[in-house]
């Protein structure tokens, strides 16, 4: 499997766990505070699954393109995300699936791309650590939306510190590029700019 397999299954998981937690919680056997927590919890995990996943496979991948061996540079998710985790399920569940046609389609919206989300952050923040990689090529999914395509720009090659741009439920992924002369952004030289003004 490739990591975009890995993350997409990963984002399954996570949506397959909330689910669960959501039917329980509309057959009654679970209160909305019950469901909130465990629906806030599951998404933290699966948050940190796919920061794992995304170093790991950053790492493997750039040791199958160059032949050395790439060790993982230790990205970690933000130190307490639970209460924001706590609020988006609180959300979800008590305002917006009460007014939405489709609340299954709801809450697997949350519980899927968090986890595609943090991956991309993930991946973002490993790849300029990563001193083999120079830059990054979006990655389409199986059935990319539009704007998706549009991003990809033709695959075009994106300095290794430039964001990958996204949208919610987006499964594009980074694939690392380790070749030289890859043209810089307004926005990374920017931040070289910034860099040296610091140093």
């Amino acid at each position: 499997m490739t990591y975009q397999d890995e993350l997409i299954a990963l984002a399954d998981s996570s949506d397959r766990h909330v689910q669960a937690v959501y039917s329980r919680y509309l057959a009654g056997q679970l209160t909305a505070e019950e469901a909130t927590a465990l629906i806030a919890a599951a998404i933290a995990q699966a948050n940190a699954r796919a920061y794992a996943l995304a170093d790991l496979a950053l790492a493997a991948i750039v040791t199958v393109q160059t032949g050395t061996a790439a060790t993982v540079v230790g990205v970690l998710p933000s130190a307490d995300d639970s209460a924001r985790l706590l609020k988006a399920a609180t959300t979800t569940l008590l305002d917006v699936t009460k007014e939405s046609d489709v609340p299954e389609a709801i809450v697997s919206r949350l519980a899927r791309s968090e986890p595609l989300e943090s991956a991309t952050t993930a991946f973002g923040e490993a790849m300029p650590r990563q001193p083999l990689v120079k830059a990054w090529v979006r990655q389409l999914d199986a059935d990319p939306c539009q704007l998706c395509t549009w991003w990809w720009r033709e695959g075009r090659m994106w300095p290794a510190n430039h964001p990958m741009p996204r949208h919610k439920g987006c499964e594009c992924v980074q694939s690392p590029v380790t070749a030289r002369n890859i043209q810089s952004t307004g926005y990374t030289r920017r931040l070289e700019r910034n860099d040296r003004a610091t140093a």
